[in-house]
């Protein structure tokens, strides 16, 4: 039986200059590193390429939300069943894996990958004042969830089933 909320739980996603920060941190961090290396130059430049390309692409998908399969909403319904929907109004309700991460400040969603479904990719939520309380409201569903998963998966393994 999964638990239910009184209120369902709704987080629009915003563009994040966080997540921007981050992504051309690194880049430019890697970048660096790579000119110090004592490889030819022409690799060199093949790799700040592919650097500047998979970046562009990140911050695009991840920060700015301007690509179509950019994450749009996370939703949690009364019934405790996840679902999140991409720019183009697609919905999907994944299955959490075990390797989700929830912090104050910071929450990773991981997926399972079912047979059937594409991979997904991860779903990451900086806390913000905008949703402060959604975003509580989250974590300690997460919480919750992960821990009554953890004791049905118990109870399961007990009856040897």
């Amino acid at each position: 039986m999964r638990p239910s909320l009184a209120q369902p739980i709704y987080i629009k996603l915003m563009p994040s200059k966080l997540m921007l920060g981050f992504i051309i941190g690194v880049s430019i961090i890697s970048i660096v590193i790579l000119l110090y290396l004592p490889i030819s130059v022409s690799i060199k430049l093949a790799v700040i390429a592919l650097i500047l390309a998979s970046s562009t692409y990140f911050i695009l998908r991840d920060s700015l939300l301007w690509l179509p399969w950019s994450w749009n909403a996370v939703e949690v319904d009364n019934k405790g069943q996840l679902k999140i929907s991409n720019q183009r109004g697609e919905e999907f309700q994944p299955a959490l894996a075990a390797s989700s991460f929830v912090h104050a400040n910071l929450t990773i969603l991981n997926f399972k990958q079912a047979s059937i479904m594409r991979a997904l990719p991860q779903v990451i939520l900086f806390n913000s004042t905008q949703n402060a309380d959604e975003m509580r409201r989250l974590r300690v569903w997460l919480r919750w969830n992960k821990h009554s998963k953890l004791s049905q998966e118990d109870s399961a393994e007990a009856l040897g089933t």
